[in-house]
């Protein structure tokens, strides 16, 4: 039996002689990471990894795909070696397709598009493939600014995509597409991300540095209670909000987001009722934490440092609440999006 590791995928802005989306395999002893193998793609600024580990989905995020005058999202295999093979691709009926999502029971891959507004929902093939969408669902007319940037899914039943338009988290049926209801902002605080688990949601604001926590009533009453409001810095660190990206840790105990001109990840512990307490606003190396995510049995997170063109491996301590950086940087252009495994035997 070899080393045990962990594989961890990148996508890439294409420029700065990028090649697309990188596999690093990380030592589960010492951290240390290596790139191991590339798989051609463009402007991936969004990866999701199936539960099993067996798929990764990319948004494209272009003016044009397979021939197409929209963004697309590609499905790729992934081999023991942690090696890409993509199965194929399909169109997203927008632009600039950036993000994407996968539901637990790898049925359904989810996708929208900052051009034109539009969501995607593709069914899935037995190898993980994309059937062609099965779901577009178009913005209000009225919206003079048809933008999304962000889509997951809520209590698996649901699909909340972050409006720009609306300045608003917005939740559909995941099946029909039908609106369910929506959580208008106050236009100061505009919405970037946001990451749901059981019968809670975290919405992160691009600035101020805000996170709205909502119990979700879905399943009661259609609707979603706000139930608290929390700072992402501390005094110590009152660098210009420019938030990225928030993540749940895989035993639901530990809240992560990140602010990329602080160049820092806050941790949170996450109350039984689903609010958050701030912990620790963790300094991290590099410049610009574009992404980052927690590897699948909760020990490591890898951080995509865009402006320096980094990645960095931190270990998790989830006694203290911090991040301490482990191995060496890794050289990557223009990292953008990380989709981390679970722990392997390679």
């Amino acid at each position: 039996m070899g080393r045990e590791s962990y594989y961890a995928f990148i996508g890439t802005n294409s420029v700065r002689g990028s090649r697309g989306i990188y596999t690093l395999r990380i030592d589960a002893e010492t951290g240390i990471a290596k790139i191991m193998s590339t798989a051609p793609a463009y402007n991936t600024g969004c990866l999701a990894l199936s539960q099993d580990g067996g798929n990764l989905y990319a948004a494209a995020e272009g003016m044009t795909f397979d021939g197409y005058a929209d963004g697309g999202v590609m499905a790729f295999r992934v081999n023991q070696d942690g090696s890409l093979h993509r199965l194929n691709g399909q169109r997203s009926y927008g632009q600039r397709t950036c993000c994407v999502a996968v539901d637990r029971e790898k049925k359904n891959v989810y996708a929208c598009n900052f051009y034109k507004g539009t969501w995607s929902a593709y069914a899935l093939q037995e190898n993980g493939a994309l059937a062609p969408a099965r779901l577009v669902v178009a913005p209000p007319e009225a919206s003079a600014w048809k933008a999304l940037h962000c889509i997951g899914t809520i209590e698996e039943d649901y699909v909340g995509v972050i409006s720009l338009a609306e300045c608003a988290l917005v939740v559909y049926r995941g099946d029909t597409g039908v609106r369910v209801t929506s959580f208008s902002f106050p236009h100061n605080p505009f919405p970037r991300y946001f990451a749901a688990v059981d019968d809670t949601i975290y919405a992160m604001m691009q600035s101020p540095d805000e996170i709205y926590v909502f119990q979700s009533h879905l399943k009661e009453n259609g609707g979603l209670e706000l139930i608290q409001k929390v700072r992402l810095l501390d005094d110590a660190h009152p660098a210009i909000p420019a938030t990225s990206t928030i993540r749940v840790t895989p035993d639901r105990k530990l809240v992560l987001a990140a602010n990329r001109p602080s160049n820092t990840i806050t941790v949170y512990t996450r109350n039984p009722n689903g609010t958050l307490t701030p912990e620790r606003v963790a300094e991290i190396p590099g410049n610009g934490p574009r992404d980052f995510n927690i590897s699948g049995d909760g020990a490591l997170v890898v951080a995509a440092m865009q402006h320096s063109d980094e990645v960095f491996v931190l270990k998790l301590d989830a006694y203290e609440k911090t991040l301490i950086p482990v191995g060496q940087a890794v050289k990557v252009p223009s990292p953008a999006a990380v989709a981390v495994s679970g722990r392997l035997s390679t």
